[in-house]
């Protein structure tokens, strides 16, 4: 049996070792948000409220965009590095294992647009084996999506020299990254290029089934005919390996209410009476990492007061696990998608975890 100890010791040999990196800077990040920073702020403000004081206990939540803000970017990346965090070695190995099987797919002067580019280590697995594969004559495009200006600016900057790789970055939404490429499709002045769309990490099991559904259609909306999207989605394993991914991860959610306190601008959410909680919610398909309330609080913001009791949940990162029927009913459901291939690891490992490459097709 393949083990997760099996996997991050393969992993650790894959490491690429690069001296030359990429030059990068706020110049070469295009802003393609739709608000300015005051309108994100004001909406975040919104959600944060509308999660947590109008919602009833036992739904109340944060949203995940939160977690990410401040020190986020830095604490996922100390949390992903933990060797029970299956989840990142996983789709590291299957990246490394599969890369030039992915890369022959992808053809020459495509735009490759990663959703959430995070760090880029797993991508810089692709990139070299796009770099090297014998049909890109004439190189691609590839976009680094995120939300964290500065982690965006980082990622680029520790991306490898590779021949034929263009690499820029985009500071936006998962929607403004979709609007901006709908955009340049519709325009008659520019070359028309295949696209490939990157969403890796299991992000789109940090939505419920029914948005993750609604988020697929309208990357597809953005495509045409021929368009493609590498997606990674988790499956079910163990109790305890699941119990043991998540554990890890308590300063990175309890981190999420210092940055709500600093979005809402004022101390709502008092660090010393939440405690971080993790457990695995079966009857929704999905963990669910929370920060709990250690006592009876009172929380106030502006107009807004609400009880929570003692044991009460802010839910912060839901990570929905998908079954093999469950990926191919979404695929279905889009009426324009097709399974291409679905990298993922072995039968007997103890984890499991795929990476899907869909391709659009004429709408049914």
């Amino acid at each position: 049996m393949i083990t997760i100890r099996n996997i991050v010791c393969q992993w650790s040999t894959f490491l690429p070792r690069f001296h030359t990196k990429q030059k990068a800077d706020h110049e070469v990040i295009l802003d393609i948000s739709q608000h300015d920073q005051l309108d994100s702020l004001d909406s975040l403000k919104d959600r944060i409220t509308e999660g947590v004081f109008k919602a009833s206990p036992g739904k109340r939540h944060i949203p995940i965009e939160v977690m990410y803000q401040g020190d986020g970017a830095s604490l996922y990346a100390v949390y992903s590095s933990s060797p029970a965090y299956y989840l990142y070695r996983a789709e590291c190995w299957i990246l490394q294992t599969y890369a030039n099987e992915m890369a022959s797919l992808i053809a020459d002067r495509s735009s490759i647009i990663e959703l959430g580019a995070g760090s880029l280590e797993k991508t810089q697995l692709l990139l070299q084996a796009v770099a090297q594969a014998p049909q890109i004559a004439h190189g691609v495009d590839y976009y680094a999506l995120d939300i964290n200006r500065e982690a965006l600016v980082e990622s680029l900057a520790s991306l490898p020299v590779l021949k034929g790789i263009n690499c820029h970055g985009l500071f936006g939404t998962y929607n403004d990254g979709l609007r901006h490429v709908a955009k340049s499709l519709s325009r008659s002045d520019i070359e028309q290029v295949p696209h490939v769309f990157m969403w890796l990490g299991s992000s789109i099991g940090n939505m419920s089934v029914e948005d993750a559904l609604g988020m697929v259609k309208t990357i597809a909306d953005a495509m045409v005919d021929g368009d493609m999207i590498l997606i990674g989605l988790d499956g079910w394993t163990s109790t305890t390996t699941i119990d043991a991914a998540y554990e890890p991860a308590d300063k990175l959610v309890l981190n999420t209410l210092v940055n709500a306190n600093e979005i809402l601008g004022q101390a709502v959410f008092d660090m010393s009476k939440f405690v971080f909680s993790t457990q695995l919610n079966r009857l929704e398909g999905r963990n669910e990492c929370c920060c709990m309330t250690t006592e009876a609080i009172e929380l106030k913001y502006e107009d807004e007061t609400i009880l929570m009791e003692r044991g009460e949940k802010i839910l912060v990162v839901p990570s929905h696990k998908y079954s093999y029927d469950q990926v191919i009913d979404m695929v279905k459901a889009t009426g324009c998608l097709e399974v291409v291939r679905r990298f993922g690891t072995p039968d007997d490992a103890e984890v499991h975890y795929d990476v899907w490459m869909w391709r659009k097709t004429a709408c049914q």
